[in-house]
């Protein structure tokens, strides 16, 4: 073979490998773009997991929802890792969010109320009631203590506890317990309850947010989705407000 044919030969292979690789880089485009996973926290684990199967029945870049503990959590986001988790936790962490949901706090009673639980005064240390109180601890303080705070109630902090509102509804449910001062968005609500509703001036608000907002195709078509009314039903089921 001439020294003509070896050379035709060699830029047909280089046209050849520049196909692949445009081919690859397209595909490698795509991957990139791709979300492969999003962490959260126990407590709002059922909820991301039925936010994310729509969204992965629609699209072609399946999100696999990863839960972690706090701190990995706002670990993960510091490094760029997509996370919907309480915004309290954003404090400090340089990145961008986008507020999906509120959680705010309620007052859970068996049906009937047979206490006649009337609001934050039922967890004063000596309303003579078996009450449990709920809440997420933040660099500020636990946020049911806030709330109580705010209702003028110096709680006992014995009585505090975190990530006890599965529990404490249940207890409720049973007539163990009085009340139950839970965030709504962190529990089913069953039957043979009810909510007892905080004014807005005795309330701590708790966003939900997805960070970061990345700036790439399928980061963005979450983030969409996120927002889309199918979405906010998903969120408005587990008890939080748009």
């Amino acid at each position: 073979m001439g020294r003509r044919d070896l050379l035709a030969l060699a830029g047909v292979a280089v046209l050849a490998l520049a196909a692949c690789g445009d081919d690859d880089d397209t595909g490698g485009s795509e991957a990139g773009d791709a979300i492969a996973t999003v962490h959260t926290v126990a407590s709002l684990e059922l909820v991301v997991g039925e936010l994310v199967a729509p969204y992965n029945e629609s699209s072609d870049a399946d999100i696999e929802v990863v839960v972690d503990d706090q701190g990995q959590v706002v670990e993960a986001v510091s490094q760029g890792t997509p996370a919907v988790l309480p915004s309290l936790w954003l404090e400090g962490v340089d990145t961008e969010s986008v507020v999906i949901g509120r959680n705010l706090a309620v007052i859970v009673v068996p049906a009937g109320n047979p206490a006649q639980v009337a609001g934050v005064d039922a967890f004063a240390p000596d309303s003579g009631l078996d009450t449990m109180i709920c809440g997420t601890n933040t660099p500020a303080g636990n946020v049911a203590a806030r709330v109580l705070s705010l209702g003028g109630i110096e709680p006992d902090p014995s009585r505090i506890g975190e990530a006890c509102d599965a529990d404490a509804v249940a207890r409720v449910t049973t007539g163990e317990v009085d009340a139950a001062l839970v965030f709504r968005g962190n529990v089913e609500i069953p039957e043979g309850v009810e909510l007892v509703s905080i004014p807005d001036d005795q309330n701590v608000v708790i966003d939900v947010a997805y960070a970061p907002a990345a700036s790439n195709a399928n980061a963005d078509s979450f983030q969409s989705f996120l927002e889309s009314d199918a979405a906010v039903q998903i969120l408005s089921q587990h008890g939080f407000l748009p």
